[in-house]
């Protein structure tokens, strides 16, 4: 799967949907965007066991993304990935980058 930069317009939608999405169990938020098949792939790092409710979370993410396009020229396809993981950051698989990482000592 070829992954590169996401487009301008994607980082401010994914950026507005998570707005109130973000809460402490979430360590990192990856992004990934294959520009040649539109398809997002969002992925939640956890500090803890993914449960239903990070699901629910990561849909209305999603579809607060899919009512920014303009049609399904823009994203033809998403991938939801919720990961329970204490690795350190730099091991994360960050797709095409994080849009968010919490702080941590």
């Amino acid at each position: 799967m070829m992954l590169k930069t996401i487009p301008d317009e994607l980082f401010i939608w994914v950026s507005k949907a998570l707005l109130g999405e973000i809460y402490p169990a979430i360590r990192a938020i990856a992004v990934g965007f294959n520009n040649e098949k539109k398809l997002l792939t969002l992925r939640y790092y956890l500090d803890r066991e993914p449960t239903e409710e990070d699901y629910e979370s990561l849909d209305i993410v999603i579809a607060n993304i899919l009512a920014h396009t303009s049609s399904n020229n823009d994203i033809r396809g998403v991938n939801d990935e919720v990961v329970f993981s204490t690795n350190p950051f730099r091991d994360l698989d960050s797709l095409s980058g994080f849009i968010y990482i919490r702080r941590e000592y």
